[in-house]
């Protein structure tokens, strides 16, 4: 059975193997540099302590998915526009997890006061598409050309919900 629970600086180590495995296998991510344990705690205690909500699905005792908040920019004037970021385990897609855990998220984000949430996806990416698509969000604009991995360029996608 899947659970849904806040999120710990202790789901560090689980987190980056999640985030790490995309790094060397798929251009959802546009990075080439895997992160340790310690940096993923590091940028999980800035979202803590920004009061962003913070959500990992875990089953039989291991996490297998997380979805966080965080300030789309820097500025204040942004403040209530909150970017979420959120992967799954490659064993865990497909099952309904990630829609579940985005819609936590969503809510949690609601009631802490953003007004709106963006997502950054690859495009491509349908099962990513299709998720934020039945949360409520829409595609608002796409970056051409905007990464570059595995010898090719990618498009970002915007991703947009009006709370």
């Amino acid at each position: 059975m899947v659970t849904i629970r806040k999120g710990d600086v202790s789901d560090a180590g689980a987190i980056a193997d999640i985030f790490n495995y995309y790094i060397r296998t798929s251009d959802v991510i546009f990075s080439n540099r895997e992160r340790s344990a310690a940096e993923m705690r590091e940028k999980l205690e800035s979202v803590i302590a920004g009061g962003y909500p913070f959500f990992v699905s875990v089953e039989d005792g291991v996490v297998n998915g997380y979805c966080y908040a965080h300030a789309w920019q820097p500025d204040a004037v942004y403040g209530r526009t909150w970017e979420l970021t959120e992967y799954l385990s490659h064993s865990s897609a497909g099952k309904g997890i990630g829609t579940k855990l985005l819609r936590t998220t969503v809510e949690a984000c609601r009631d802490s006061g953003a007004h709106t949430l963006i997502a950054c996806v690859s495009a491509g990416n349908k099962a990513c598409a299709g998720m934020l698509s039945r949360v409520g969000f829409r595609l608002v604009g796409i970056v051409r050309e905007s990464g570059f991995k595995f010898g090719k360029y990618c498009d970002d996608e915007f991703w947009q919900l009006m709370l």
